[in-house]
């Protein structure tokens, strides 16, 4: 029994100062990928307007599209850990409030930052969702309804990383969407809302955060109406609570003709056991 225990506490030696050998190797190449720059990333022209309804529509986009998710209700941020292996990760304050960033950015400046997840000095904005196929009109409603929000006053800690999160997209556990995105693609025109594929092809971008397209397979046995009231209430057909990622008011905001064009869309994937 003494000699098992005494290899096995070897063996793990051995494994634990490998883990941290590699950690060591690997930390500064995270590091470097999280301090990317993008100096010269070409921005569009989008139209920005200014009209009570854009404003409107531009919230109804903030929340559908996870804004609110990470930034919070007012926009004004909040701290999304401070753990010792994490690290302190603020979101930052889109208000123009003294701790924000809603005073000193152009429209270029917000484009630039929602669709190709680059800040305005050129570095790479690290967990920003990928908004690139966001259209035209959406982007320009949701940035009319950012430079109007109220201005909240806060005083979060700078970004400090743990010995965890560099080392994530050196192992492919997270990279940031700036890397993996073409910047200079040519945009698709704006998709027609309605109840349609189309358009529920084009909503799937909200979901692609946690789900793949695999999600269909999982509502083979579901009906259009299960789907609304579950996305809606946070309850599945069973009577069982939905995961509350799906039940939070991102997609409780979205409204019918939205839920029905998601819903399309992925009745429209094969089965599972029909992909290959």
């Amino acid at each position: 029994m003494k000699k098992i225990l005494k290899w096995t506490a070897i063996v793990l030696g051995g494994l634990i100062g490998l883990a941290l050998l590699t950690g060591l190797v690997l930390y500064p190449s995270g590091k470097e990928k999280l301090s990317r720059s993008y100096p010269n990333i070409p921005v569009e022209k989008v139209n920005i307007p200014n009209d009570s309804a854009a404003v409107s529509d531009g919230r109804h986009i903030a929340i559908i599209w996870g804004c609110t998710k990470c930034h919070g209700e007012a926009l004004s941020g909040m701290l999304l850990t401070d753990d010792p292996l994490l690290g302190t990760i603020p979101a930052t304050n889109l208000t123009s409030g003294n701790g924000g960033i809603g005073g000193s950015y152009a429209d270029v400046d917000w484009i630039r930052a929602i669709r190709h997840g680059v800040k305005p000095d050129g570095r790479v904005e690290i967990f920003m969702n990928d908004y690139s196929t966001m259209s035209d009109q959406n982007l320009g409603d949701l940035i009319a309804y950012l430079k109007q929000i109220p201005q909240v006053n806060t005083n979060y800690p700078a970004m400090q990383y743990g010995p965890i999160v560099p080392l994530a997209p050196v192992v492919g556990i997270y990279t940031p969407a700036a890397e993996l995105m073409d910047h200079s693609a040519t945009r698709s025109a704006d998709p027609a809302p309605g109840a349609t594929l189309g358009y529920g092809k084009y909503l799937f971008a909200i979901c692609t955060e946690c789900h793949s397209a695999t999600l269909a397979g999982k509502l083979e046995n579901w009906r259009q109406e299960d789907f609304v009231r579950a996305l809606r209430t946070g309850v599945l057909p069973n009577g069982k609570p939905i995961n509350p990622a799906m039940s939070s008011k991102t997609f409780s905001e979205m409204n019918d003709t939205e839920l029905i064009a998601l819903w399309l869309y992925l009745q429209s994937l094969p089965p599972l056991n029909s992909r290959k």
